[in-house]
């Protein structure tokens, strides 16, 4: 009887450990990579999980900065987590190292070699990473010709949600990428935006540098100045959008009277929601308006009732034309008169044949 339970106890135990180590084994880092500038790892397990990613970057085995990223992942999945480092350099190299935790169980790790100052100095120069609620505008100027490959993504917190990647860009005079989002963006919500760029090398795999920015996500039109029309019967305004957050709101067209200094506000809807090189056009009817001087003001207002553009110009309204007939010419007797003699001479010179 003894030795049966010592069996069993021993086939529960070896069933457990194999089935710890199954579940272990089922979320793994299939990608870890790093610079100072941001850290990536892609996780791919074949259970679900929720748990953390710790990344580390260390200095002499101490840790001179870490962040903790929670995540989520379906059986047969793979996820990408991106962290931006905060602290800036002290010294050539650095190790960073990234462990996927569920619950207080290290799962899998993972470390890479980090490389700052002359090390790692790419042969160009970032001129210009602007990202915006359009798109992003990246300009290179290169120190010696080269080739790169350059992957632009979009972060939301620290997840990628959109990546465009430019193969074998030829860097021989200054070059410019341009990318508009294809999507709409959530207003007042922070982007961090990542350039990711390898740099060809021979004999060598790629230098990989990166690069970072943020901005926040808000709605953005423009009053087209050439579509703006004011005049004695009311006021016609175009709008275009200038972001990818969409604007839903108004015009608001002020008339004042210098001669009274009556101030009146006339508020129309925009009838279109209006994204990025979207255009509509929207019109106040004046009501009551008096001959006068008025400095007429236009903004494009939203939801939150924020200015977002303004015009301003002058109208005038000339006294109207006072109506009047044209007088009517009175003839007197002696005209008359004259008239009718130099009629009949006529008659008669032409009787007698003259």
């Amino acid at each position: 009887m003894k030795k049966q339970l010592a069996k069993a106890f021993y086939l529960l135990l070896t069933f457990s450990f194999i089935f710890v180590n199954s579940a272990a084994g089922s979320l793994e880092i299939t990608d870890f990579f790093s610079d100072f500038t941001s850290s990536e790892v892609s996780i791919k397990s074949d259970q679900a999980h929720q748990g953390k990613a710790v990344f580390e970057l260390m200095y002499g085995g101490n840790a001179v900065e870490s962040q903790v990223v929670p995540f989520e992942v379906n059986a047969g999945e793979q996820i990408s987590k991106v962290i931006i480092w905060q602290k800036k350099p002290q010294h050539d190299y650095y190790t960073a190292r990234v462990s996927l935790y569920n619950d207080t169980q290290v799962h899998d790790s993972s470390s890479y070699a980090v490389s700052y100052g002359t090390v790692a100095m790419p042969s160009f120069h970032v001129v210009d990473f602007s990202p915006s609620n359009r798109g992003v505008q990246l300009l290179l100027r290169p120190f010696n010709p080269g080739a790169v490959d350059i992957k632009i993504e979009l972060l939301e917190n620290n997840d990628i949600v959109f990546t465009e990647t430019k193969e074998d860009v030829s860097l021989t005079s200054n070059t410019e990428l341009k990318i508009d989002w294809p999507f709409l963006l959530s207003n007042n919500r922070n982007y961090n935006v990542r350039a990711k760029i390898l740099t060809h090398r021979l004999s060598a795999p790629p230098l990989v540098n990166t690069y970072t920015a943020s901005f926040v996500a808000n709605d953005d039109v423009e009053i087209v100045q050439d579509d703006v029309e004011v005049d004695e019967y009311g006021a016609s305004v175009t709008l275009r959008g200038r972001s990818q957050v969409p604007f839903d709101g108004f015009i608001d067209v002020a008339r004042k009277n210098r001669d009274t200094n009556e101030r009146l506000t006339f508020r129309q809807q925009i009838e279109d929601i209006l994204v990025y090189g979207k255009e509509d056009t929207a019109g106040v009817v004046w009501k009551n308006l008096v001959p006068g001087t008025y400095d007429i003001e236009i903004r494009a207002v939203n939801k939150e009732n924020i200015a977002l553009d303004k015009y301003e110009t002058v109208l005038r309204i000339p006294e109207e034309a006072v109506s009047s007939e044209t007088p009517t010419v009175k003839s007197t007797p002696g005209f008359t008169a004259l008239i009718l003699l130099i009629a009949l001479f006529a008659a008669a010179w032409k009787w007698r044949g003259g």
